[in-house]
């Protein structure tokens, strides 16, 4: 007859372990376990284990979040089973024989090859197989003591790993006395972590980037996989596409954010200063206005994560509209944005463009990529870079720096071959006006100007479709909108596309500034464009015109 191993012999060996957790065992001699001895509450039959499996998942209540004392039993790197602790018996044998309380089958797993019992609030373990064994967090335990286990824990057998979920139970400070042994080469028929599988974004640029695919235009959803602080009232949003995605764009262009806010639905454009040399991911950088909507909104709700959809991408703020040997780029607040993302292309490009970058804010703490346009200006001979600030500093002696608004003698002084460049403007309405100015008065070529603003009817206007009431001064002309049979007044102030939001008539937008052309209709009659917009001589011929940048002058006939 075979020996029992759990009786009274091998018990005498260890008389805590005999008399603590086996005291029934004493008088049996047989190594077969009877059906009568397994109460049927309390085996884990397959049943049992799927009535608790359907009972976690409709009470919603995922299994890897189940917050009660359990074992999860792995295979190939999957959970087969996850048995609650208040469901093992006070004793409970794991093994191949059909009679063990926890049937797993291997070919190197033992008829009875594990005990688990629960004592005095605690579970323990013993090994009861002397030729395989057991591992205990990878080590080799001896089949003479009992260990205790602990919330983390993980038993590892021929083809399965047991893991402990053990709320009340932390690890000893340390395992001596514990009959564990370190072994130099673990068997492979003990259970082996699958190995994870290759970063896919590092799969993608390696092997699969022409499955990946390419976001060039259009609406598409995005997530936050970054938020990073630039500073105390800025922050750059970076994202990925929900699936692998290579975003395709123009450096210095922007995306159009689609919202809801509030049960309201608004649209807000944003430079990218991404590039799209490092097309895996989307930067877009956001500085908090005083009661701005969706810039607050972004810096106080948006989370890692979380899905927002976009629209572009739109203008020809860029380096590729303009090609040029030479250029001037010249940002003020987060107007750096698009600046940084061309300087970004020319830099990772390695293009054959000589820079001049110049960026206003009004402190030290206030200049946005402040540590990027160092390494800018650091690693290539291609790139200069200044700021200047323009408050009063408390400390004189805390900026060594260009001080004061960008005017002639510093434009001549920090780029003394303007003549011979393109520059590139970016920032508030009265940055770029006060700068175009300057320029001028040095008499340069401003057809070589190009600028982006950022006044407030970027950051500020919410969606359209709602009707608004107007309040009309000065002058006032007769708009008929052809296509919605309306004919209303209007004065010399309000932009057509604000006439239109006004009357409930929809026009597409995006900027707002006459940056992007969304809002492009044709127009009879005579208007006022702003200097800004950068509508071509040949669209404004054929007598279109942007809606958010256009005024009228006289009577007008709109095809809206």
């Amino acid at each position: 007859m075979e020996t029992n191993p759990l009786d009274h012999s091998i018990i005498e060996e260890n008389k805590f372990w005999g008399e603590t957790f086996f005291p029934e065992r004493h008088a049996k001699s047989s190594r077969k376990r009877r059906k009568q001895d397994l109460t049927e509450p309390q085996t884990i039959s397959a049943k049992i284990q799927a009535e608790y499996w359907m009972k976690c998942l409709f009470a919603g209540v995922p299994l890897d979040r189940d917050p009660c004392d359990k074992i999860i039993v792995m295979q190939n790197g999957l959970a087969i089973h996850e048995i609650a602790l208040d469901r093992l018996n006070t004793e409970t044998l794991v093994g191949r024989h059909p009679n063990t309380d926890l049937q797993l089958e291997s070919n190197k797993m033992g008829m009875y090859h594990l005990a688990l019992v629960k004592s005095g609030g605690k579970l323990y373990m013993r090994s009861l197989d002397d030729e395989v064994g057991v591992l205990l967090d990878r080590k080799k335990v001896g089949t003479q003591a009992p260990i205790p286990l602990w919330n983390g824990a993980f038993i590892d057998l021929p083809g399965y790993r047991l893991e402990f979920v053990l709320s009340e139970a932390t690890k000893p400070e340390t395992l001596e006395g514990m009959a564990l042994e370190e072994i130099a080469e673990i068997p492979r028929f003990f259970y082996t972590p699958p190995i994870p599988p290759a970063s896919p974004v590092l799969a993608n640029l390696i092997d699969n980037r022409s499955t990946i695919s390419l976001w060039s235009e259009g609406q598409t959803i995005v997530k936050v996989v970054d938020i990073l602080d630039e500073t105390p009232d800025t922050k750059t949003f970076r994202f990925a596409g929900e699936e692998p995605l290579l975003f395709s764009y123009r450096p210095g262009q922007f995306i159009t954010f689609i919202l809801e806010i509030d049960g309201k639905q608004v649209k807000r454009s944003y430079s990218m200063s991404s590039s799209p040399s490092r097309p895996h991911l989307l930067d877009v950088t956001i500085k908090r206005v005083p009661g701005g909507l969706v810039s607050n909104w972004f810096c106080d709700q948006v989370k890692l994560g979380q899905r927002l959809t976009i629209k572009g991408p739109s203008g020809k703020f860029s380096c590729f509209e303009y090609p040029s040997s030479k250029m001037l780029f010249i940002g003020a607040g987060s107007g750096i944005t698009p600046i940084l993302s061309m300087s970004r292309w020319i830099s990772d490009t390695s293009a054959d463009v000589h820079v001049k970058l110049l960026a206003s804010f009004k402190s030290p703490e206030d200049i946005i990529f402040r540590k990027e346009l160092e390494h800018l200006a650091s690693r290539s001979q291609r790139f200069h870079v200044a700021v200047t600030l323009t408050a009063d500093l408390p400390d004189p002696n805390a900026w060594d720096g260009l001080r004061g608004r960008v005017g002639p003698d510093m434009l001549r002084k920090f780029a003394p071959d303007l003549d011979e460049r393109d520059v590139f403007i970016c920032g508030p309405k009265p940055f770029f006006e006060a700068v175009r100015q300057t320029l001028q008065e040095l008499e340069f070529d401003l057809s070589r100007l190009h600028t982006e603003s950022f006044d407030s009817g970027r950051v500020a206007h919410g969606s359209g479709g709602l009707t608004k009431a107007l309040e009309l001064s000065g002058p006032t002309h007769e708009i008929k909108f052809v296509r919605s049979g309306i004919t209303v007044q209007t004065d010399e102030n309000i932009t057509l596309l604000e006439l239109a939001e006004a009357h409930g008539i929809q026009i597409d937008y995006s900027c707002r500034v006459g940056s992007c052309g969304e809002c492009e209709m044709k127009c009879a009659g005579e208007v006022k464009i702003d200097s800004e917009c950068t509508i071509d001589a040949k669209s404004k011929a054929a007598g279109f015109v942007y809606s958010c940048s256009t005024r009228a002058s006289g009577n007008l006939e709109v095809q809206a």
